[in-house]
């Protein structure tokens, strides 16, 4: 069991679950029995929590996602596309980036075809290797601390479902912020959880957010307020907040010493009219047109549940009044 207290320096905490408590200052849940901090290196490939059989049985076994076969190929066509359309409204290429956590390296592997100079870094040695034959990328066995990149800056520093992650979200942070180049972000998605949230109501009420508690790896749950906190607390006062591909658990959003500019949509296409681009601007014009036809969809479904329910209500008002209407003499 660990020790671990908040982020924030705060001890005082309140009660959430069994496995959870809540920063009495900022907010953040606190995993009370997620794993050591030495227990999350990664010295033993084979026997380490974050280590090979991370990718090829907790995951599928324990978790139930695919596994990191299924997600490479997968990955490309959703959220690595939403990642990317995001990012080109921020830095286009070919600004420099590194992603951590960049498990099997399909994102480095699309934004080094979109013309970014993209790195990737893993802590799992075998993970390294596989996204290195598998997309042919250049990726560092991490940790971020640990790893010499000399005097190497960068434009943009990724991290995907990282943060919930990090024993040290402080220290870590601090050290990203220090890798990025003047104007350069941080671009993150993480959990986002809120503060009207109850374990009792979540249970009751089978909210998707519910599997986001995996105390032994997700050792932070932050609020939009607590993650503001922490960055202002390193110096980043510019923060903003992008819709997340999966809205119903998460939040997107990047994050900057310096203020934040943006492109606009053509800017940010006209940056992809190169050879290396193309066949990521076609990638992204079909994702759009896709998750037009869904939202559609969505109108439709949600049209026709209306109508359904007036046809019940309806039936429900002329049963009523057949069953009291006094017969004719």
């Amino acid at each position: 069991m660990s020790d671990r207290f908040c982020w924030c320096g705060n001890k005082e905490t309140r009660s959430f679950s069994d496995e959870y408590v809540r920063c009495a200052e900022c907010g953040t849940l606190i995993s009370i029995v997620g794993l050591s901090d030495d227990e999350l290196k990664v010295d033993d490939d084979d026997g380490a929590f974050y280590g090979k059989q991370y990718w090829l049985e907790h995951q599928s076994k324990d978790l139930g996602f695919p596994n990191i076969f299924e997600r490479a190929r997968n990955d490309l066509l959703d959220r690595n596309l939403h990642w990317l359309r995001t990012l080109l409204k921020y830095k286009a290429p070919p600004a420099n980036v590194l992603e951590l956590g960049c498990s099997h390296g399909s994102f480095v592997a699309l934004l080094r075809q979109s013309g970014y100079d993209a790195t990737g870094i893993e802590m799992s040695p075998w993970v390294v290797e596989f996204a290195k034959t598998t997309f042919d990328i250049p990726v560092f066995v991490g940790p971020v601390e640990a790893v010499d990149l000399g005097d190497r800056k960068f434009d943009v520093i990724a991290l995907m479902d990282v943060l919930e992650h990090l024993p040290d979200p402080v220290g870590t942070m601090r050290r990203a912020l220090d890798l990025l180049s003047p104007g350069g972000i941080l671009l993150i998605q993480t959990p986002q959880f809120k503060d009207e949230m109850s374990y009792a109501t979540l249970v009751d009420t089978s909210a998707p957010f519910l599997d986001q508690f995996k105390s032994d790896e997700h050792l932070y749950l932050f609020t939009k307020e607590s993650v503001t906190k922490l960055f202002k607390q390193l110096g980043a006062d510019h923060i903003r907040f992008e819709s997340p591909i999966f809205h119903q658990y998460d939040m997107f959003f990047i994050v900057s010493r310096e203020p934040i500019s943006t492109m606009s949509d053509e800017a940010a296409k006209e940056k992809l009219e190169n050879p290396r681009g193309r066949f990521a601007q076609a990638l992204l014009t079909q994702n759009s047109e896709i998750e037009k036809l869904s939202d559609h969809i969505k109108v439709i479904d949600a049209d026709r549940e209306a109508r359904l329910e007036q046809i019940h209500i309806l039936t429900k008002m002329i049963h009523d009044l057949q069953s009291t209407a006094k017969p004719l003499v």
